[in-house]
């Protein structure tokens, strides 16, 4: 088994159930974070019933010190995914509060670094940050969510190289849209929309071959690459929400 001892934030729904079950296995003991104590133990049981050991913590990722007791109690830790993210977007074309988007950093950034900086500092073997497309393209729509998801794109594409001579690999995972309880009440067109349970295959692969990077799919990821580019006022006839995959 390539990894046992596995921390996961955001589990109890979406992508980060889709994972706790996708790398569920016998001798794997999946430690679950999340703040719904009903779906996070149902989850915890589909782990279970899978041949796994399953631990349950509610906890907001944004508790600094909670965050970093959890990472640091968790016995024998050789892989830790920080995928808990929450969405905002102005709508109708207004600016984003500065509530949202205090939000919006608070959990995306701060919450991530909050798993990831304990994780770091104990080597753990594996670090998985979960980010998005939306990080490859400055989205008038959501310019937060974007904003926040560059940040987490930048830092582990800098600090990588350091992080392997200290025998840690960073990987980040930049998957487009994925169908989520989120996505589910978006009323737009979804392009490359992909089932959670696929999303979570592609990125145990990915972990499994220590990729640095797991992007899909690539061609949505082109198209934002190449939509950066474009004059932003170009966006501005475009009516959209924020990403939420």
């Amino acid at each position: 088994m390539l990894y046992r001892n596995i921390a996961l934030t955001g589990a109890s729904s979406g992508l980060g159930r889709a994972l706790a079950l996708e790398l569920a296995a016998p001798g794997v003991t999946l430690h679950l974070c999340g703040r719904d104590e009903a779906r996070l133990g149902a989850v915890a049981a589909e782990v279970r019933a899978r041949g796994a050991s399953a631990t349950e913590t509610l906890l907001d990722v944004t508790n600094r010190e909670g965050m970093e007791s959890w990472v640091r109690d968790i016995p024998g830790l050789d892989l830790a995914i920080a995928n808990a993210g929450i969405s905002a977007g102005p709508g109708d074309g207004a600016f984003e509060s500065g509530e949202q988007i205090r939000a919006v950093f608070g959990t995306n950034v701060d919450g991530v670094f909050n798993t990831v900086l304990p994780a770091l500092a104990r080597r753990c073997r594996h670090i998985v940050i979960v980010g998005s497309i939306a990080g490859l393209i400055a989205l008038p729509s959501s310019p937060a969510y974007s904003a926040a998801k560059a940040a987490l794109d930048f830092w582990v594409r800098a600090t990588a190289p350091r992080a392997a001579r200290e025998g840690v690999t960073l990987t980040i995972v930049r998957p487009g849209f994925i169908r989520t309880p989120l996505t589910a009440k978006n009323p737009y067109a979804m392009p490359g929309l992909m089932d959670s349970g696929l999303a979570a295959k592609i990125i145990a692969v990915g972990i499994a071959r220590g990729q640095r990077s797991i992007t899909f799919p690539l061609w949505l990821a082109a198209l934002a690459w190449f939509g950066n580019l474009m004059p932003k006022r170009l966006f501005s006839a475009i009516p959209g929400k924020p990403p939420q995959g």
